[in-house]
């Protein structure tokens, strides 16, 4: 086996570090850590290029990379300031005498204030009588949430994106009610 020069060895200790780069993107839960490592990961390649002797992708690796893609994330996560809830339960779980009083009302509104959002509760009864199911509903009217109750079980679901990041950190929170499952759904592709 020919000796290792200490820029191979340099390669692959990179390599390795990807590795667990992506392995922490994917398991990770904080949107600002999840950032910062996807910056650092493109950093990582960019050495890499520059290793292989192409530093001209390197450059454009860093420019994007680790520059634009994570700026956009920053907006883009900085730009919501609304959580809108569908109530379809229409009874005491999030309203309880005509105010906000509701335990599942306490539970959304502890979840909001944890991403500094606003909390919009819509019981219009117009739109929770739309026809279709939930997933269908919550594209047409860019709503986060439905809520809707089992009246056999008097079980609680609580329906989002499953692409949404904030359904896994509700997930978490409602998991101490035995009353309370978090669902999550598909995004509707394009065209259907």
């Amino acid at each position: 086996m020919a000796d290792l020069t200490l820029l191979e060895i340099t390669a692959y200790a990179l390599q390795i570090l990807l590795i667990f780069i992506a392995i922490a993107i994917v398991l990770h839960k904080n949107n600002r850590t999840i950032i910062i490592l996807i910056a650092s990961f493109s950093l990582v390649v960019s050495a890499l290029y520059v290793i292989n002797n192409a530093p001209d992708v390197a450059i454009a690796e860093v420019a994007i990379g680790a520059a634009i893609i994570p700026l956009i994330y920053v907006i883009s996560i900085s730009r919501q300031r609304e959580f809108i809830v569908l109530d379809r339960a229409m009874d005491d779980f999030i309203i309880s005498d005509e105010e906000f009083t509701g335990y599942g009302y306490r539970l959304l509104k502890q979840f909001t204030d944890h991403y500094h959002l606003d909390l919009n509760i819509c019981n219009d009864p117009m739109i929770c009588q739309m026809e279709g199911p939930d997933q269908n509903v919550c594209e047409r009217t860019n709503v986060d949430l439905i809520v809707s109750k089992d009246e056999k079980t008097g079980t609680y679901y609580l329906k989002g994106k499953e692409s949404s990041l904030l359904m896994h950190k509700l997930e978490e929170m409602a998991a101490d009610y035995s009353d309370i499952e978090v669902q999550t759904f598909k995004d509707v592709e394009f065209g259907e």
